[in-house]
Order: C-alpha cells, then structure tokens, then sequence
C-alpha cells in the first residue's frame, strides 16, 4: 500500500503530508485507517497538500483509554489537526466515522477562531444510534488466517452487505484495506459515530460545508430519502448531493466523481 508521503507524529498520531497546494486534511472512517483514502491521496495531491491522519485508536496511532470522554477525544484530535496544518488555512474532509469527528473538531477549532475554510463530509455518521437498522454480516473472526482464501472471500461478501454498493472480487485491494484496518483497530468508533452530534457541530462550526450521501449506502437509516430531508432542513446553507450507484465507502467505490467533487467544493 502507498504510504502518502514521509510518517510523522503529531501528539501521538501517525500523520502523512504529500502534494503541494492548499492544506487538505482526510479523516478516515471507523475499523479504518489513512488507507480508506487510497484512491484518493494521489489524485488530490496535484492540486492540495494532502494530509492525513490515524485518528486515535487507529492504523498507527496511539491508542485511547475507552473510557475517554468524546469531547476528549475530539480535542486530541483537534489539536494535532492545527499542528499539522500550522497556521495556515486548511480544509477538512472526513468519512464516515470521520465525518463525525470533522464536524466535531471543526466546532471545537470555530470556537478558537480556527476552523476549516470548507468542510466536506462523505456518508457521515453522527445521526444517533440507528435503532432498529440490522444488516446481516458473517463471522470472519473464528476463520483460521492461513486459509486466506475463504478469509477474502466473506470479507468480500461482507464488505458489499455494508460497505459498498456491489461485492467486490476477492483479490481487489478493498479487502487487503480492511483486513489490515480491522486488525488495527484499536477503538470502539460508535462512541462517537452513534451521537446524534452532526447537525449541531455543523451549525457551530458555519463553514461552507458540502454532505455527499451514496444512492446505496445501507447504513443511512431509515432511508436516504429521510436522511435527505433532514440535512436539508437542518442544514439549509450545505450543499447535499448525492452518488449514484455507490454505497458508503465513496471516496474508494466513487473515487473518480469524489476527487472531481472534492477538488470543485475546495478550489
């Protein structure tokens, strides 16, 4: 896997920096790390200084206790994204899980008068817990690694129940991500991605912020439409738009439309 340019820590998380231009900083998604961006990074990098970052409890990052307070959490984060960028103008872009620590860090640095220039949040969680949503995964923690064959391949099958729209092949680099990521992880990611936060970090925050939703993310619940007309609602002012034919992984089912729309949002 690419390593999107040289490792360094700032307050104990793994952070990479390649490209030249603006400052845009990637907040991967839960059981994830700075790899969810791999069709991403390099594209992006002819036109920003891409940043990204293991968030705690993640890839190559220090870990958190579990009994951190989110706002803790938050913080830490906040605070090694302002070390990375200086004291320049960034943007911020996060996923999933990571949509619901941008929208959190960007109302925590607002408060300081430092928040991102524009803010983009790619099927972000942070809409409370999703009561009554059940989808049907199989077990690949009782499957012996050595038999990597049958391991990929519920993994593929998993990975097009939840993460995208269609069951990728066995031998595509999506599960070589996410095997790696989950073996990683070190945080329970629905202490910060099951509060219903979003819309109130995203008011606070008031920066141009741009929401991009998959036609077939099953992780929207009750249904797209709703989630839709909620953002809508709540948040006027923010562009929604949404990706046909993808599901909640975006930025690696999408890529080409995401670094299209990402590059367009932040230019």
């Amino acid at each position: 896997m690419q390593s999107y340019g040289p490792l360094f820590y700032s307050t104990g998380l793994a952070v990479r920096s390649t490209g030249t231009g603006p400052a845009l900083v990637l907040l991967h998604g839960g059981s994830g790390s700075r790899t969810h961006w791999a069709r991403n990074v390099p594209e992006l990098a002819s036109s920003f200084q891409v940043i990204t970052l293991d968030l705690p409890g993640f890839g190559e990052s220090a870990r958190p206790s579990q009994e951190m307070p989110v706002s803790d959490y938050l913080a830490w984060v906040a605070h090694a994204v302002r070390l990375a960028v200086g004291e320049r103008e960034f943007h911020l872009v996060g996923f999933s899980f990571g949509g619901a620590v941008a929208a959190g860090v960007s109302a925590l640095l607002a408060s300081n008068g430092r928040a991102p220039t524009r803010l983009s949040l790619l099927s972000p969680a942070g809409f409370g817990p999703p009561a009554g949503r059940s989808i049907a995964l199989e077990k690949v923690k009782g499957i012996d690694p050595a038999d990597a064959r049958v391991l990929r391949e519920a993994t593929a099958r998993n990975l097009g129940r939840w993460m995208l729209a269609r069951e990728p092949d066995p031998q595509d680099l999506a599960i070589d991500i996410h095997l790696r990521n989950v073996d990683l992880a070190r945080f329970d990611s629905r202490q910060v991605s099951h509060q219903a936060s979003l819309v109130d970090h995203v008011r606070t925050a008031n920066v141009p912020t741009q929401v991009l939703l998959g036609q077939e993310d099953p992780l929207i619940f009750p249904s797209l439409q709703e989630r839709i007309d909620l953002l809508r609602h709540a948040l006027p002012s923010a562009r929604v738009e949404v990706i046909e034919g993808a599901g909640h992984w975006l930025a690696y089912e999408a890529s080409d439309t995401i670094n299209q729309t990402i590059r367009q949002f932040h230019l």
